[in-house]
C-alpha cells in the first residue's frame, strides 16, 4: 500500500561515521524510532486489521474472526522482523497479498459445501494456495529470475498496483460501506457511507503532517468516537452501524486441519483457479519487493541482494501460509515513513513488531467498538492511495495517453474480472509494449549521407568520384528481435526515410538476434519494392539460418563492410571509360608510380620480383621482419589482425593498383598486421627496400615522387580510418 502522504520522503544519505558533534544519544535514537514506529503502526493497524476482517468474513461463523485477524496482522510480521530483521524495513501483510488471500479463501470456501469442508480445511486449502504462491517467489529469487520483474512495462506495473487498489474501493462498495454484503442501499447504508467518507476526509486533511501526524488512525478513532458520542449505535438507533466484530473473549489463532481433505476432488474442481491465483500473488508482491529494494538502494544507500530478500521471505511466507495466516512481506508505505522519521534505523521495525503483538494480544477486548464502517473508510482510503499517482494526474494523461490507459485497461480489469483476467490483460499489455518499443528502436542508425565507407582501399582518382556520390547509400543499422509487426514497421521507415538521390540500400542487421517466417516475407516484400524503384538493396550480416530462408531475392553478405563495398563499386561503375585507370598488367607500379618519369619507372619495374598467391594464402604475418613494399596486380589482399582472417579483424582490402606494406618499408619496423588472399588466388609485384635504395640512388628525383605518394598514400589512409572511427561513434 502507498502512504497517504503526497510525495516520497526526500532521499536519505549513504550511512557514514558521523562526526562527535553529530553523534545521537542511543535515548534519543530509540526515541526517535519508538515514535516512527507508532506512526508506521498507525497505518497498520487500520488497514491490516480491516482486510484481515474482509478476509476471513467467510469463516466468522465458525470461530473468533477477531482473533483470526489480529493475529495475522501481527505474528508473521514479527517473524520476519526476528529472522531476517534489516534496518528500515518494516514488515506487515501487504494490500496485494491480503486480498489475493481473500480471493484464495472465498473459492476455498465456495467449494467447501460440495466437498464437505470444515472451517479448519478451507483454512488448510487456502494456506496451501498462499504457501505455493510464496515457493513460486521462492523460485524467482533461487532462479536469479528476480531482474525479470524490471522488464515489465510501466502500464503494466502501474495497472496491477491500481488493480489492487480499486478491487479494496469496489470490495467496500459490495459491502456497502461495512454495513455487510447484504445491505440494501437505505438509510442504515448512508450513515455506514457518511462515516467513511468521514474517515477518508479527516485522513486527507491531515496529509500534510504525514507522517508526523498518523492521519488515517486519528480520523478512525475520531469517527469511532463521535459514533459512540452521538449515541447513534445502540443508543435508540438499534444497530445502524454494524461492529467490526462480535464481542468475544480472548482466542488465539485458528490451526488448519490438513486430514481428510480431498486434494484431488478439489484439484479437478478449482486447481486451476487457485494456480493462477498463487501466480499472480508471487509475480505482484515479487514486483513491489524489487521495486522498493531499488528505492532502498538509490535513495537511501541501503544495498541488498533482491534474489536473497525474495528466497529469506519466502521461506517465513510458506511458513505462515501453511498455519493458516496472510503471509507479511516488505512494506513500503510503512518503511518510507519509518524511513522518513528515523532513517535507516533498527530499532523502529522491532517497536512496530512489538506494538502489533499487543494489538494482537488486546484487541478482542476492543476491537468490538469500532464500527466496521470507520474500518471501511480506512481500507478505501488506502486504496485510493495504493493508485499511482500519475495515473489520476491529467497532465499524464495527455502526455503518456497510450500508457496511462493501458494502466487503466489492466486496473479496470483486476477489478471487474480478478486477478486471473488480469494477469492475462498483463501479458498482452506488456507483448503489445515491447514489441511497440521493438518496432519503435528497430533503427539502431540511419546514415542518408554517405557516412559509411567501406575498408576496400583505393587509389585517388577513384576516391576522387566516389567521396560526393556515396550520398546514394542509404545504411539502416537494425536491432530486436525481428517479428512480423516490428518488420512491418521497419519495412514503412526505411520507405519513408529514402530520398530520391538513394540508389543503394543496406540493412546492417548485426544486431538481430533472431527472425521469424513473417518477419522474412515483409523483408522480401521491401526488396522487391525497392528493386521496383531502381533501388538496389542488400541485407548485411543475415543470420544464416535467417538468410537461407529469406531466398534468392535477397542479397546478403557476411558484414556491413562487404555491403559497403558492393555499394562502391556499383557507384565506380557508372564512370565514364576515359576516367577509369589503366590496366594493372600496363601499371604494375601502380598508385606509387604516379608521376614518375618513364624512364626512371621503367627502371623500377625491372627490378619488381613477381609473387602468386594461391586462395586462403598468406603474404606476411604480423611480427615477420621483411621491409618489402607489395603492390597488387589482379585479385585482392585482405589486411587483418590475425589469420586466417574469420579470427581476427578486417582492417582493409587492397584492390589492383594498390600498394600495402608501407609501414614496414619505411620504418623498418615489423609487420603490425597478417596480409593474405582471403576469397580467390591474387598476383603481386615485390619491391625490396635493398633493390629500391640502388634505384632511388640513379633516379634520386623520381625517388623523391615515390616517397611522396607514399606519404599520400598514409595521409589518405589515415583519413579513411578517422571518418570510419567518427561515424562509429556518432
Amino acid at each position: 500500500m502507498s502512504s497517504p502522504h503526497p510525495s516520497r520522503p526526500a532521499p536519505l544519505a549513504p550511512v557514514s561515521e558521523p562526526r562527535s558533534s553529530e553523534v545521537t544519544s542511543l535515548p534519543a535514537q530509540r526515541a526517535s524510532g519508538a515514535a516512527a514506529a507508532w506512526s508506521a503502526a498507525a497505518v497498520t493497524v487500520p488497514h491490516a486489521v480491516g482486510l484481515g476482517l474482509l478476509a476471513f468474513a467467510p469463516l466468522a461463523g465458525e470461530h473468533s474472526l477477531a482473533a483470526l485477524a489480529l493475529w495475522s496482522a501481527a505474528l508473521p510480521g514479527l517473524l520476519l522482523t526476528l529472522v531476517v530483521p534489516r534496518a528500515g524495513v518494516v514488515y506487515a501483510p501487504t494490500t496485494v497479498v491480503a486480498l489475493l488471500f481473500a480471493a484464495v479463501l472465498a473459492t476455498a470456501h465456495g467449494a467447501a459445501p460440495a466437498l464437505g469442508l470444515s472451517a479448519r480445511q478451507v483454512l488448510a486449502v487456502s494456506g496451501a494456495t498462499v504457501a505455493l504462491a510464496f515457493v513460486f517467489q521462492w523460485l524467482l529469487g533461487v532462479l536469479r529470475l528476480a531482474s525479470v520483474a524490471r522488464f515489465l512495462p510501466v502500464s503494466v506495473t502501474h495497472g496491477f498496483a491500481a488493480g489492487v487498489g480499486l478491487s479494496m474501493v469496489v470490495g467496500q462498495v459490495r459491502n456497502g460501506f461495512g454495513a455487510g454484503p447484504d445491505a440494501l442501499w437505505d438509510a442504515r447504508t448512508g450513515w455506514h457511507l457518511l462515516a467513511a467518507a468521514a474517515v477518508v476526509g479527516l485522513a486527507w486533511g491531515l496529509r500534510w503532517r504525514w507522517p508526523r501526524m498518523p492521519g488515517l488512525l486519528s480520523a478512525v478513532v475520531l469517527v469511532a468516537l463521535a459514533v459512540a458520542v452521538a449515541g447513534l449505535w445502540g443508543g435508540g438507533l438499534g444497530d445502524v452501524f454494524a461492529a467490526a466484530v462480535q464481542p468475544s473473549q480472548f482466542a488465539g489463532p485458528l490451526w488448519p486441519d490438513w486430514t481428510g481433505v480431498p486434494w484431488m476432488a478439489l484439484a479437478q474442481q478449482h486447481g486451476s483457479d487457485l494456480v493462477v491465483l498463487a501466480l499472480l500473488m508471487a509475480l505482484v508482491n515479487s514486483l513491489e519487493i524489487l521495486v522498493f529494494n531499488q528505492e532502498l538502494e538509490l535513495d537511501h544507500g541501503l544495498r541488498s541482494n533482491a534474489n536473497l530478500t525474495l528466497r529469506r521471505e519466502s521461506l517465513l511466507g510458506v511458513l505462515c501460509g501453511l498455519a493458516g495466516m496472510i503471509p507479511a512481506s516488505t512494506s513500503a508505505s510503512r518503511s518510507r515513513i519509518v524511513l522518513a522519521q528515523a532513517g535507516p534505523s533498527r530499532d523502529a521495525p522491532r517497536w512496530h513488531a512489538g506494538i502489533m503483538l499487543g494489538v494482537a494480544v488486546t484487541g478482542a477486548w476492543w476491537l468490538h467498538w469500532v464500527p466496521m464502517a470507520c474500518l471501511a473508510g480506512g481500507l478505501v482510503l488506502a486504496g485510493l492511495m495504493q493508485v499511482p499517482g500519475l495515473m489520476w494526474s491529467l497532465r499524464y494523461a495527455q502526455r503518456s495517453r497510450v500508457t496511462w490507459a493501458q494502466s487503466w485497461l489492466v486496473a479496470l480489469v483486476f477489478a471487474v474480472m480478478g486477478g486471473v483476467g488480469a494477469l492475462v490483460a498483463g501479458l498482452v499489455v506488456a507483448t503489445f509494449v515491447l514489441l511497440h518499443d521493438s518496432a519503435a528502436k528497430v533503427l539502431r542508425h540511419v546514415r542518408l549521407d554517405g557516412e559509411l565507407r567501406s575498408r576496400r582501399l583505393r587509389r585517388a582518382g577513384s576516391d576522387t568520384w566516389l567521396v560526393p556520390r556515396m550520398n546514394q547509400v542509404a545504411v539502416f543499422e537494425l536491432q530486436g528481435v525481428m517479428s512480423f509487426g516490428v518488420a512491418a514497421h521497419l519495412a514503412e521507415q526505411v520507405r519513408l526515410l529514402l530520398q530520391p538521390r538513394h540508389r543503394w540500400v543496406i540493412l546492417d542487421a548485426g544486431r538481430v538476434p533472431a527472425w521469424d517466417s513473417t518477419a522474412l516475407a515483409q523483408l522480401r516484400a521491401l526488396v522487391r519494392d525497392l528493386g521496383q524503384q531502381g533501388i538496389a538493396a542488400a541485407v548485411a550480416a543475415l543470420d544464416p539460418m535467417a538468410a537461407e530462408h529469406a531466398g534468392d531475392h535477397v542479397r546478403a553478405f557476411a558484414d556491413l563492410d562487404r555491403a559497403l563495398e558492393w555499394a562502391e563499386a556499383g557507384i565506380l561503375s557508372q564512370r565514364p571509360i576515359e576516367q577509369r585507370p589503366a590496366r594493372p598488367e600496363r601499371d604494375l607500379l601502380g598508385e606509387i608510380g604516379e608521376g614518375v618519369p618513364r624512364a626512371a619507372a621503367e627502371a623500377l619495374m625491372a627490378v619488381l620480383e613477381p609473387l602468386a598467391v594461391p586462395p586462403h594464402g598468406v603474404v606476411f604475418r604480423a611480427g615477420d621482419t621483411d621491409h618489402d613494399l607489395l603492390v597488387v596486380k589482379s585479385g585482392h589482399v585482405t589486411l587483418v589482425t590475425q589469420w586466417p582472417p574469420d579470427k581476427g579483424l578486417r582492417l582493409a582490402t587492397v584492390g589492383p593498383g594498390m600498394a600495402f606494406g608501407e609501414m614496414a618499408f619505411l620504418n623498418g619496423a615489423a609487420r603490425s598486421a597478417c596480409a593474405g588472399s582471403e576469397r580467390g588466388s591474387a598476383h603481386l609485384v615485390r619491391l625490396s627496400r635493398a633493390h629500391f635504395d640502388a634505384w632511388a640512388r640513379q633516379y634520386p628525383e623520381a625517388a623523391l615522387t615515390v616517397m611522396n605518394n607514399l606519404a599520400q598514400i598514409g595521409a589518405r589512409r589515415l583519413a579513411v580510418t578517422t571518418r570510419q572511427l567518427r561515424a562509429v561513434l556518432e
